[in-house]
């Protein structure tokens, strides 16, 4: 797994030192390899594909042209994602940043649900709901969730990636969950069923916003895995029962493929 200490860097490491003496199909292989990743991060993040894509985008081409820096003293995933990571925090505010308190505050408006909903436009609601809750946690606060949670990154992997101590990492990541949970408990039906909200009737509200067309699916659309088929879950037991519902949750989305980035890194690397 991508996010674990079972990686293997080898194949990496043969693609680095080809791109270095001008391979240009290595660096594109290099690329590639970790590109997915990259995105479906940045989509967790951000939210808005367009935004995810834009984000991706840059800091790719910021990993290109600085290549030559890497010095192999680290693994180079942890080199990548430590750009990412920086990069990612430190961008402008995105879109759906701005608009999430209006999120917040209509999450609970409902009326009465119809029959007539088609089942991919409850899943996209589903997915944008769920990743939108996200955004109550500070940006840092959501790359450890993204990174520790959805993509179950070892502590020692994810300490590296933050360039913190394990324990400093597993106290951080401990109160990003706590803080989600927290919002979470009070909004969503799925985890607390005292709660109002339920994906048909917060699609209703969206249909009729139009900020749902099922034919132009933003989350439930261009991907052949969910997070859960790519990531080798961790055996420990959860005592929290909340805590395994949203861990479900966020592993039962969509691991997107964007083949927009085949062609950005064709064009860059040519």
């Amino acid at each position: 797994m991508f996010f674990t200490e079972n990686f293997n860097e080898n194949n990496d490491d043969l693609l680095i030192q080809e791109a270095l003496e001008g391979n240009k199909q290595s660096l594109e292989k290099l690329i590639k390899t970790h590109q997915d990743y990259v995105y479906n991060v940045a989509l967790r993040l951000f939210l808005d594909p367009n935004d995810a894509l834009d984000a991706t985008q840059e800091v790719l081409i910021k990993v290109i042209t600085h290549l030559n820096t890497f010095n192999g003293q680290s693994q180079f995933r942890t080199w990548l994602y430590r750009i990412v990571f920086n990069h990612f925090v430190n961008s402008p505010e995105r879109k759906m940043e701005k608009i999430f308190i209006q999120f917040d505050r209509t999450i609970t408006d409902f009326t009465n649900v119809e029959d007539s909903l088609d089942q991919s436009e409850i899943e996209e609601v589903r997915i944008l709901c769920t990743t939108a809750m996200l955004m109550c946690l500070s940006r840092e606060q959501r790359l450890l969730y993204i990174i520790g949670e959805v993509f179950r990154a070892d502590h020692t992997i994810g300490a590296a990636l933050f360039e913190i101590t394990p324990a400093n990492y597993r106290v951080k990541l401990h109160r990003a969950k706590v803080d989600l949970m927290t919002f979470v408990t009070g909004k969503c039906g799925i985890i607390n069923p005292k709660n109002a909200c339920r994906c048909p009737k917060k699609t209703k509200i969206m249909v009729e916003q139009e900020i749902i067309d099922k034919d132009n699916l933003r989350f439930n659309t261009s991907f052949t895995y969910k997070v859960s088929e790519i990531v080798k879950q961790k055996r420990e037991a959860l005592s929290d029962e909340i805590q395994l519902k949203l861990q479900y949750l966020f592993a039962d989305s969509p691991f997107q493929i964007k083949n927009e980035l085949d062609k950005l890194i064709n064009d860059v690397v040519k």
